[in-house]
């Protein structure tokens, strides 16, 4: 248990922008990439639950659509962006970029576990104001992981290793990331009660 704690510990010190030297992380980084996975995974069910308070059976089958949802998304999104990790930006670790990735979904997902307690009592108790904080849950949560992610690769750019080319390879990841994102809860919907959020996929939101 204490050692859980140190580790979501270290993930939320990362979020914040307080990085260890790539020395001491190198021989931990696949351990933090797994936690942050997990808990990433764990935080994002629990948004499926909140999101889903409105009726117990789509409360339950967001336990595993939303974390499904948000791991196949990742799952897809890691080799267009280590392709273009490598094509512009030569001699940058695919480990670290990578640990970066992971940490901005754990950054992500926590704060949409932050947001569902405030998220299923909205669900039970006001008909317009639950389904708005919902999609505006996943949507912040959206801009808070593309941020860490920016600032984590950028702040793990050797010497040498273009700057602009980093930063279009972690635009490719979260491009691709928020591209299937909302393909795939297209085909998982409904998860948020009463809103039409991706239910229609890429065609509902240019349509919007």
């Amino acid at each position: 248990m204490t050692q859980t704690i140190d580790l979501l510990g270290e993930l939320v010190e990362m979020m914040g922008g307080r990085y260890r030297p790539a020395e001491e992380l190198k021989s931990r980084s696949s351990q933090l990439a797994v936690g942050a996975a997990l808990a990433s995974l764990a935080f994002a069910a629990l948004w499926g639950l909140a999101a889903g308070a409105g009726e117990a059976a789509l409360a339950l089958a967001n336990l595993y659509k939303v974390p499904m949802v948000v791991l196949l998304s990742s799952l897809v999104a890691a080799p267009a962006g280590l392709l273009a990790l490598k094509l512009w930006a030569p001699g940058y670790s695919a480990r670290e970029m990578l640990l970066g990735f992971t940490v901005s979904t754990f950054g992500g997902t926590l704060v949409l576990a932050v947001i569902s307690p405030l998220l299923a009592l909205y669900y039970h108790t006001s008909a317009w104001a639950g389904p708005m904080l919902g999609t505006g849950s996943v949507a912040l949560s959206l801009l808070v992981g593309i941020a860490i992610f920016v600032r984590y690769a950028l702040s793990k750019v050797p010497e040498g290793v273009s700057r602009t080319g980093t930063f279009c390879a972690a635009v490719v990841f979260a491009v691709m990331q928020v591209a299937v994102m909302a393909q795939l809860a297209a085909l998982a919907a409904p998860i948020l009660t009463d809103s039409a959020l991706f239910t229609g996929g890429i065609d509902q939101i240019t349509a919007d």
